[in-house]
């Protein structure tokens, strides 16, 4: 109770922290200081900020090539498996797969050692010994130099003595017995790949390749039929079909099937050369020089494809269009425009063509250069006779050759003894 008329007085309490308390608030206060000074030196990261990208795994990347290769992208598949390999580099199927499909994107030196690398993660395994003997059998057979048939060979038989039922082993030993002229052998070896696995491509593929070697081009255009649809979207086996159409002389199929190739990639350049090739045998020379340059605008340096445009034009009696083609494929040297100006790449730098060696896939554009200067009555020692006595001494059997070398001989021997005219050359430029 108060009495009445006086106020209470209010005695003020002293309050004293709790020594824990003090001691938790310390420990709040330094940790808000090392926090504020790890955001200043980024050691620390802010709050709610999103994370980075997860790493997508190695099987991602392998699903997405294949799904590329059966769409027939096959750079795009090389990548992918690419990725997939370095992720986890112990896989065997992402080394195989690589191989495999670097050789159906004719990247032959890249496959092979690609393969290498595969042996070394699995030297015992017979995936990784198959892809190993296709890839030597492809770098043989297209001028390499570095391995031969034998080793093929070899790689092929352990293959399949370590799986027998592995059916791409058959199939890429078949292909490498035909390449060596075994042609029973790799027949049989063909028919063991498609009776272990009928749904399989390179089975199909080895097939139609073991009766293109011995001449059944009608049972070759039926296995690649059959390859085509396992997958619809591979140039390499439209290249094929095409080529057997064409031995045969059904030219309408072959222009077809080296026409759905062109669709597949428009930046390749063997359909346009086999498209060329097809209406060069047919004497359509516009669409032949149309094709070829269509090739010359994605490999401007490219000797074969000079060489290509010199034997139309030659055939064509076009000897001023023909010379300075053929001279490039076989000489080499800078590349000149219709005005005579040098022609430049995307970077400002003059465009060289280097000339090819002399060799059989280049033969038929030597003795064409030496018929040339034969007809142009360019005889002098260092001219047509110079080029013709080489290409002989390359091919001293070939009837081809031969013929050619008579005939051209014949015509400076005259023009030389003053026995010959010269006569205006004839200009006949193809029409589009």
């Amino acid at each position: 109770m108060y009495l009445k008329g006086t106020h209470p007085r209010l005695r003020r309490t002293r309050h004293y922290l709790n020594p824990r308390v003090t001691i938790v608030l310390l420990v709040l206060i330094l940790s808000g200081l090392l926090v504020i000074s790890g955001w200043r030196s980024g050691d620390i990261q802010p709050a709610f900020i999103p994370t980075p990208t997860a790493t997508r795994l190695a099987r991602s990347y392998a699903e997405e090539a294949e799904a590329q290769f059966a769409a027939g992208h096959l750079p795009q598949a090389i990548d992918a498996y690419e990725k997939a390999r370095a992720i986890d580099t112990q896989n065997v199927d992402y080394w195989v797969a690589l191989a495999r499909i670097q050789i159906y994107a004719r990247r032959y030196a890249d496959a092979l050692a690609t393969a290498e690398m595969g042996l070394l993660v699995a030297p015992n395994n017979a995936r990784t010994k198959a892809v190993y003997a296709w890839t030597l059998d492809w770098n043989t057979t297209t001028g390499c130099h570095c391995k031969t048939l034998a080793e093929a060979e070899a790689a092929a038989v352990q293959a399949i003595a370590i799986d027998g039922n592995y059916a791409p082993a058959h199939a890429y030993y078949s292909e490498i017995l035909n390449d060596g002229q075994k042609w029973e052998q790799g027949s049989s070896q063909a028919q063991l790949a498609l009776s272990l696995d009928p749904n399989s491509l390179d089975a199909h593929r080895a097939m139609g390749y073991a009766n293109e070697s011995v001449g059944n081009y009608e049972g070759a255009i039926e296995h690649y039929k059959d390859a085509l649809t396992i997958n619809p979207n591979l140039i390499t086996i439209y290249i094929s079909l095409g080529l057997n159409y064409r031995i045969l002389q059904r030219y309408d199929e072959a222009i077809a099937a080296f026409g759905k190739a062109n669709a597949i990639d428009p930046y390749d350049i063997e359909p346009y050369l086999a498209l060329s090739r097809t209406y060069y045998q047919t004497d359509d020379f516009g669409a032949a020089v149309q094709y070829l340059q269509q090739a010359l605008n994605l490999q401007p340096a490219s000797a074969d494809i000079h060489g290509r445009l010199g034997l139309i034009y030659f055939k064509a009696k076009n000897y001023e269009g023909a010379e300075p083609e053929l001279r490039l494929a076989v000489f080499g040297g800078p590349l000149k425009d219709d005005k005579g100006n040098t022609v430049t790449d995307a970077q400002g730098n003059p465009v060289t063509v280097q000339g090819l060696p002399l060799n059989a896939g280049s033969l038929e554009f030597y003795y064409t250069m030496g018929n040339l200067m034969a007809y142009t009555y360019q005889c002098k020692p260092d001219q047509a006779p110079a080029i013709l006595n080489q290409v002989l001494n390359f091919a001293p059997d070939n009837p081809t050759v031969i013929g050619s070398y008579e005939e051209s001989t014949g015509i400076c021997n005259n023009f030389l003894a003053g026995t010959l005219t010269p006569q205006p050359t004839p200009t006949v430029t193809p029409q589009p």
